[in-house]
């Protein structure tokens, strides 16, 4: 057993001796209810029901580390929880749906608190599933890995990194495991193993009614949810507790960061048709990126970052010719997989930003359409943040499975495409933020439309996006209502691109 999270670093609302002392400011906390309930007003005595049935504690907004636990890693979307309950067990997170049904209150399950359209916060009570972080490798030597619901990705990469193995994972290691997996999970590894959910052998999860439904999988008992689970998207259809993964043993990569300054339409039409023959051994992400508004310069740089597992060909073979007019290029072959990612990963800081994606395929995308990406890229107002358009390479083993097998629906593509607008709003004016959203919905349409490029990735939440359900899930929505009506018919779990019953 690996049990890589945090010591907690106090005592928090545990019982009523140490909620009266903690809530002695009021007697009565304003907590807005459920649409369906109207605006009401819950009482501490209510507060301290939950901090009496939650054993890993009840944090109130007078606690010293309230703020930390609260913050989202999207800065756009800083709502403030009445209160928030750190789940420890199982038990506290069935105690927590008993306690939202009882109150009609609204809640919010948070991980790592990445998600981009801040799906994730709520003026109600926050569910933080961070405490239930255990990491344990299954007996019986078949590489099954259990992971906890409150596990953030980098406490996932140190448990497998001492077993020798991998899944499908990317790259920020404060991004919650359950998030990433629920909504797809892309990574490096995904054309070589296929998503992180094709990854899952069984999940538990507790459903609005309050029932535990432990290790569900593909066949048996709750096999309809299960599927629901692998790509449904987080908060739609219950709380995961753990979820149980296939992993890999671990080989030596070639890590390879390549970066181009001039001629970057050519480079970046060479690079989306010619990639998508790679063997799914290769992984890659590749970036056009803006520098800062004032910075000196607004050069556009085209990047490629990613990995290439053992196979009969090289990074030089796959990229070809185009190497030649890198103005960087970093391939170093046979590093040991895990120090490869430390230099793949990411650390993200909160911030503001704004996130569009679609998936096309290099069949489609042709010189004319790359060259008005750059054309329009390079009208881009601007922060005082870089920005970027990027491609993440799918295909292979994502290809694989059929678009109805998992809720992920997503097959047959060669790339996702993403566009991010980055700010900060003590440096960038609304006005000047306004303009570079206006700029990224014009930007995203004329992409889509020159490159046919279709649906969006349900892991990068898009607040502004139309006809989501159809873009997020496709042929799936259908059976996806079927799987809400029959576990949440009430739909307790709800948000703004939430699933609904029929």
């Amino acid at each position: 057993m690996f049990n890589v999270a945090p010591p907690s670093r106090r005592t928090f609302l545990v019982g009523a001796g140490r909620f009266a002392a903690a809530s002695a400011l009021t007697s009565v906390l304003p907590f807005p209810a459920a649409a369906e309930a109207g605006n009401r007003r819950i009482a501490a005595s209510a507060l301290k029901d939950l901090a009496g049935a939650v054993q890993g504690g009840v944090v109130l907004p007078d606690d010293p580390f309230f703020g930390d636990y609260a913050r989202p890693n999207n800065l756009r979307f800083r709502t403030l929880p009445t209160a928030i309950a750190r789940c420890a067990s199982e038990k506290d997170v069935q105690a927590c749906v008993a306690w939202v049904r009882k109150h009609g209150a609204r809640f919010a399950v948070r991980s790592g608190g990445h998600n981009y359209a801040g799906f994730s916060t709520t003026p109600g009570l926050l569910i933080d599933m961070t405490p239930l972080s255990t990491i344990t490798a299954l007996p019986g030597g078949d590489g099954l890995v259990k992971v906890g619901g409150g596990a953030l990705n980098g406490m996932v990469y140190q448990a497998l990194e001492r077993l020798n193995r991998t899944v499908t994972h990317g790259r920020c290691t404060t991004v919650g495991a359950a998030g990433f997996l629920l909504g797809g999970g892309i990574g490096f590894n995904m054309r070589m193993f296929g998503m992180g959910s094709d990854l899952l052998q069984s999940t538990s999860i507790v459903t609005a009614d309050g029932a535990l439904h432990s290790d569900i999988q593909e066949s048996g008992a709750g096999s309809d949810l299960f599927w629901a689970c692998c790509g449904g998207a987080g908060g739609n259809f219950g709380i995961n507790t753990s979820f149980t993964l296939r992993t890999f043993p671990v080989e030596t990569v070639t890590f390879f960061d390549v970066a181009w300054t001039a001629d970057v339409d050519e480079v970046l039409y060479t690079l989306l048709t010619r990639l998508a023959e790679a063997p799914p051994e290769f992984g890659s992400k590749i970036s056009v990126t803006k520098p800062a508004r004032g910075s000196g310069s607004q050069q556009l740089t085209v990047s490629i970052l990613g990995q290439l597992h053992k196979c009969g060909t090289t990074v030089e073979a796959i990229i070809g010719p185009v190497l030649e007019k890198a103005s960087k290029k970093t391939i170093t072959p046979d590093m040991p997989y895990w120090p490869a990612q430390d230099l793949l990963s990411e650390f993200t800081y909160p911030y503001f930003y704004q996130e569009k994606s679609s998936y096309m395929k290099a069949a489609d995308i042709t010189p004319s359409s790359v060259a008005a990406m750059i054309g329009m890229a390079r009208l881009m107002p601007g922060t005082c943040m870089a920005n970027a358009f990027k491609f993440f390479q799918v295909g292979g083993k994502v290809n694989a499975t059929p678009a109805g097998a998992t809720a992920y629906v997503h097959r047959g593509y060669d790339w996702l495409f993403s566009s991010e607008v980055n700010w900060w709003d003590r440096k960038d004016p609304k006005s000047l933020v306004d303009e570079n959203l206006a700029w990224q919905e014009r930007f995203y349409a004329a992409v889509n439309t020159a490159t046919k490029a279709v649906g969006a990735f349900q892991n990068f939440p898009d607040p502004s996006l139309k006809d989501w359900s159809s873009a997020y899930y496709g042929g799936n929505y259908a059976r996806l209502r079927q799987v809400k009506t029959d576990y949440d018919r009430t739909d307790l779990f709800t948000y703004r691109q939430g699933i609904k019953p029929l």
